[in-house]
């Protein structure tokens, strides 16, 4: 089912310039779902710090991400939001610190993080949720300009900073950390972008690379150094649960592009885990997972490059199966004045660049965008799109060159594999205009449909409440692994509903350096039921379950199905 909209009229005023208050009669009318910003309203208001407001130095204009983690295993979803800092640093006690605010139910959030022994100082940058010792408990990774840092949950309500003692407490610049089984013996490996090796005192000796269109601005990333990606292999149990640096083990190249995100996944339906990494101002990089070694090979499948063959400002990075054909298509935003990059899997090994038949290139053109993901925010059973915005460049506002520092953040209507841009019909939360970073999908209040937290830099968050996307049927399902992999991590999930398929795969790290729900959303549009469930365990076990009825939590565990459910009771 798909919701009628009405664009002429939002057309019409965004190309005479006229301003929300004008031509009221003229307004779109809104249809759909609609987003309501209830940050200030649920007392969410979080600064976070990220350098000084002129924007210097690139440090300044990156940070940060968002996570959403049930820490507390009471069955709701918690939110994590990194903080960052500034190169002369802050008074002591006056630093800004991160934040986890518990969700007490119904909207009630409570910052609890020096409590929790989790209010990291420090410039941060990306946040990823992982259970890192199979003990089944919630961890939180923190990559950083600085020395990283390992959140321990001993399950009390408390974390520890474990870093330092396994060995992950890399003090370059950090941006992601994805998680997964990379090797096959079962625990949580985990591969780590880094971005430039910074010195705030060098000065370039060309200074081309500081003007952008007749703007001087500050230098980076090209011209600096890049730093060198690593991936950390688990020990395991018996190994204390440290990490060793096995890079090389594992036989990736030293590019030292500047990594930004990254994403774990299957691309290529063969059983094992690849990594996608999103690079500033350099090719993207696709390894693809060759029986625990592995080979980049975004250049021969037309992932590396854009459609003429240019490198692009990689930021953010999506997977989903838009076109629903059972493979996992890419999306990567991008810098200004440049489109964001859409790479459909044909599913024979290679990518087309489907930017522009899709409609997403058109649309990301004068905006910079960062986090991404693709959601089902109507529940009706396609890959939808959302994507962060906002400049890196303050000055952009002193010039007429067709964009701004603060921006609106994107939302697209899939309509059979054409992505319409909703947001002038999606409520006054798609309204405000923001300098956005990371983001975070999860359902903040089991409803039935996906919520979005979002991250603005020297700024409070935007938490997005979703009014009317259960209006359709939904599932959600939360995997329970065994072993050394508690979460499934990698696991992948198929639903098949009258003859048609969604994919689904269990993450640890999502969209711009940051973490969604890992309960997996599906929309199941007016059907009252999923046909099958069509299950791959991290250690590639298969499993079927059949007739799931919608509207319910299920959580599922191997071999054993279905172990709880909670229905929507809701009238």
């Amino acid at each position: 089912m798909k919701f009628l909209r009405l664009y002429q009229c939002a057309l019409t005023l965004f190309f005479l310039g006229c301003s929300p208050s004008e031509n009221k009669l003229n307004k779109p009318t809104p249809s759909g779902p609609q987003f309501y910003d209830v940050a200030t309203e649920i007392g969410i208001v979080h600064k976070m710090v990220s350098g000084t407001p002129e924007k210097e130095h690139i440090v300044e204009c990156n940070t940060g991400g968002a996570a959403l983690l049930d820490y507390d295993e009471d069955g709701d979803m918690d939110i994590f939001l990194v903080n960052g800092s500034r190169l002369q640093g802050f008074p002591a006690g006056e630093e800004p610190r991160a934040a986890l605010f518990r969700n007490d139910g119904d909207w009630n959030f409570v910052n609890v993080a020096m409590d929790a022994g989790i209010a990291h100082i420090g410039w941060g940058m990306g946040v990823t949720v992982v259970d890192y010792n199979a003990d089944g408990l919630s961890d939180v990774y923190l990559s950083n300009y600085g020395p990283n840092a390992l959140y321990r949950n001993n399950g009390d309500g408390t974390f520890n900073d474990v870093a330092e003692d396994l060995g992950v407490d890399y003090a370059g610049w950090s941006s992601a950390a994805t998680f997964g089984d990379y090797d096959g013996d079962g625990d949580l490996d985990f591969y780590l972008t880094n971005y430039i090796d910074f010195d705030p005192e060098y000065v370039p000796a060309d200074m081309s690379f500081c003007n952008w269109r007749g703007i001087n601005v500050f230098y980076g990333p090209r011209g600096m150094p890049g730093e060198t990606d690593i991936l950390f292999r688990n020990e395991g149990r018996h190994g204390g649960w440290r990490f060793t640096d096995a890079t090389q083990d594992f036989g990736l190249e030293d590019h030292d592009y500047y990594g930004f995100a990254a994403l774990a996944g299957d691309y290529d339906n063969d059983g094992d885990l690849d990594i996608y990494i999103a690079n500033d101002s350099t090719p993207n990089t696709l390894y693809r997972n060759e029986g625990g070694r592995f080979r980049d090979v975004a250049l021969i499948t037309a992932s590396a490059y854009s459609e003429d063959g240019r490198e692009q400002g990689g930021m953010g990075l999506a997977t989903g199966d838009y076109d629903r054909d059972g493979d996992l298509d890419l999306f990567v935003t991008n810098f200004s004045h440049d489109n964001n990059t859409l790479y459909q899997n044909n599913g024979r090994g290679f990518f087309n660049d489907a930017s522009f038949t899709t409609s997403l290139g058109k649309e990301s053109i004068t905006y910079l965008g960062w986090g991404t993901g693709f959601f089902d925010y109507d529940n009706d059973g396609d890959d939808d799109l959302f994507v962060a915005n906002g400049h890196v460049y303050p000055a952009v506002d002193q010039h007429d060159i067709g964009t701004t520092y603060a921006q609106d953040n994107q939302i697209f209507e899939n309509t059979d594999g054409v992505f319409e841009n909703v947001g002038r019909v999606s409520g006054p939360g798609f309204q405000v205009k923001k300098s956005s970073r990371g983001h975070a999908f999860g359902d903040l209040d089991n409803d039935g449909d996906i919520d979005v937290v979002i991250v603005n830099i020297d700024d409070t968050p935007t938490i997005l409440r979703n009014d009317g996307g259960n209006d359709l049927n939904w599932l959600q399902v939360r995997l329970l692994g065994d072993g050394d992999n508690r979460q499934a991590v990698g696991a992948r999930v198929l639903a098949y509903m009258e003859g048609k398929i969604q994919l689904r795969e269990v993450r640890s790290g999502t969209g711009y350096i940051s973490q969604d729900d890992m309960r997996l959303h599906f929309g199941l549009a007016q059907n009252n039921r999923v046909d099958s469930l069509v299950i791959r365990w991290p250690d590639g076990r298969r499993e079927r379950l059949e007739n799931i009825a919608a509207n319910q939590f299920v959580s599922i565990a191997p071999e054993k199905g279905v172990i709880e459910s909670s229905i929507d009771d809701r009238p």
